[in-house]
């Protein structure tokens, strides 16, 4: 055989493994780009579980917060149940007078921005004062400000030629430094005393 020959086979034996090699290369792309789409449609479905997960954990979240909230709006109105009935009486003890008009849960129309504005108990004595008492389920120096303002507002908007008295009202009241900060800034704390409600700064 002539070393043409020679070089020739050499060059088609090349070549056919060249091609098979070509060929496995394509099929391993193939099976490579199989495998990416594979990754790639797991990684979708991976990414929409946890877009459902999210989605669900804020549902959770948000259902969690309404029952909160409506737990929260029926113990408010639970001791506002409890409170402003004896608000009457500790008022009578405290101040000697008795109560001429309540009103409780009373919204009045802000006639400067029309909005509504909510108290809780609105009370006109005999001595021609107004009494207003703010529930709270826990105080502290922060729902005393809140009462304070309150009557500020019931004051200025409704009742400007009136004296109006600030109340915060609750079950009970052990902190002497939040009943000292009341004290000092004209808020009387109203708070189950034993069995009644009394008067306790």
């Amino acid at each position: 055989m002539s070393t043409v020959e020679q070089r020739v086979d050499r060059l088609e034996d090349v070549m056919s493994k060249l091609a098979e090699e070509m060929i496995d290369f394509k099929n391993e792309m193939a099976d490579f780009k199989n495998e990416m789409t594979d990754f790639k449609n797991e990684m979708t479905d991976f990414k929409n579980e946890m877009t459902d997960f999210k989605n669900e954990g804020i549902k959770d979240r948000q259902e969690h917060n309404k029952r909160w909230g409506e737990l929260a709006n029926r113990l408010g109105t639970v001791i506002e149940d409890i409170i402003l009935p004896g608000a009457p009486f500790a008022l009578k003890r405290k101040f000697g007078i008795e109560i001429q008009n309540i009103s409780v849960r009373t919204k009045l129309r802000n006639p400067l921005t029309n909005m509504l504005e909510e108290f809780d108990l609105i009370a006109v004595g005999d001595d021609n004062n107004i009494y207003t008492v703010e529930v709270k389920s826990k105080i502290n120096n922060n729902s005393v400000d809140s009462a304070k303002e309150k009557a500020a507002r019931l004051k200025e908007l409704f009742y400007p030629d009136r004296k109006v008295i600030a109340l915060l009202g609750a079950l009970s009241c052990d902190n002497e430094s939040v009943k000292n900060y009341a004290s000092n800034n004209g808020v009387y704390i109203i708070a189950m005393k034993g069995e009644y409600l009394e008067i306790v700064n």
